[in-house]
């Protein structure tokens, strides 16, 4: 697959036409686009595409709709994202939704696993991951003469160098559930959790997130809840994105690509010796009830602050000019 699907793909949502919310248009596009996908709860599958940045929620996040508002004589949509949290948008803002409900990660993931297989950086028989533990895809180093066959896994061989996909910056860069005990102090990380991610672990606990919770929500059971009856998300900033690093070191891989026009990473010290760097900008941390009615439980996740949160890399392995020279270093050419 070449830049031109990849460009495609990208700009698939983009180049959807926008939703009227006043005008002319707009009861036919509420009756059309709008009340056949509104729902009740967060659990329905999320239809809508948000097309403009809107407050702190970033342009291409995937919404669910639950009912629609006048606000200032323009319809206006209250909606929940795939965590559960809960905006109220202009209509005008959204995409119209499509056909598709394709998960967009792992879609993004298979179109980045065939445009590497193209270049020869990736075996023909491998697959993906999805949402399986595995890593999502792997690049042949020919400089070391070996190859990785099979399916990608969290395996180190030498030659293959183990990568994640993004789709873009509204994906989670580090997930981890903690637990509440009042026998262990409130708050806090499962000896299980720590030991699947350490080092992201150790993040959580730096930037107090730990402390916040047992601070400002001691009791799980009397804390602020939204109208799925989960508990109310908290979301706090952080200063920089070492968090979404140290995920990805426990994930046991050498690169991350993001979608979007962010590009490719390292995670630690480059193994290819191309000098690619390792992700950096300004992120968020959300803590939120994933399961609901499991009040004791909350799921920590990292991401960056917005499309402005996260610094594009100099190299887009999606750009073939890019491609190339990343090639030459790994001996393809």
């Amino acid at each position: 697959m070449g830049i031109i699907r990849f460009i495609e793909f990208i700009a698939e949502e983009q180049n959807a036409g926008f939703i009227r919310g006043a005008g002319a248009d707009a009861a036919r596009h509420h009756d059309k686009y709008i009340k056949p996908h509104l729902v009740r709860g967060t659990d329905s599958p999320l239809t809508h595409t948000l097309g403009k940045d809107h407050g702190i929620i970033p342009s291409g996040t995937r919404l669910r709709l639950h009912k629609v508002e006048d606000i200032g004589g323009k319809a206006h949509v209250h909606v929940s994202d795939q965590h559960g949290n809960k905006h109220v948008v202009p209509v005008a803002k959204l995409h119209k939704p499509t056909a598709k409900t394709e998960n967009r990660g792992h879609e993004f993931e298979n179109h980045f696993i065939e445009h590497l297989k193209k270049h020869g950086l990736m075996d023909q028989d491998a697959k993906g991951a999805g949402s399986t533990a595995g890593t999502d895809f792997h690049v042949i180093n020919k400089k070391q003469n070996t190859r990785h066959e099979g399916k990608v896994s969290s395996h180190h061989n030498i030659g293959a160098y183990n990568g994640e996909t993004k789709q873009d910056t509204t994906a989670a860069m580090g997930q981890l559930t903690i637990k509440h005990d009042p026998k262990k102090g409130g708050w806090h990380i499962p000896e299980e959790a720590r030991a699947k991610r350490p080092e992201y672990a150790k993040e959580i606990e730096k930037a107090g997130i730990l402390h916040h919770m047992n601070q400002h929500h001691p009791d799980p059971h009397k804390t602020e809840t939204t109208a799925s009856g989960r508990a109310k998300s908290v979301s706090l900033p952080h200063h920089n994105m070492e968090p979404a690093n140290a995920y990805l070191k426990d994930h046991h891989v050498d690169l991350l690509h993001v979608g979007g026009g962010y590009g490719t990473y390292a995670v630690g010290k480059d193994k290819t010796g191309h000098g690619l760097p390792n992700v950096s900008g300004k992120g968020k941390w959300t803590v939120r009830e994933k399961q609901a009615g499991n009040k004791t439980s909350r799921t920590v996740m990292f991401q960056p602050h917005g499309r402005s949160g996260l610094n594009k890399s100099h190299v887009n392995l999606e750009n073939e000019d890019h491609m190339a020279a990343f090639k030459k270093t790994l001996g393809h050419q």
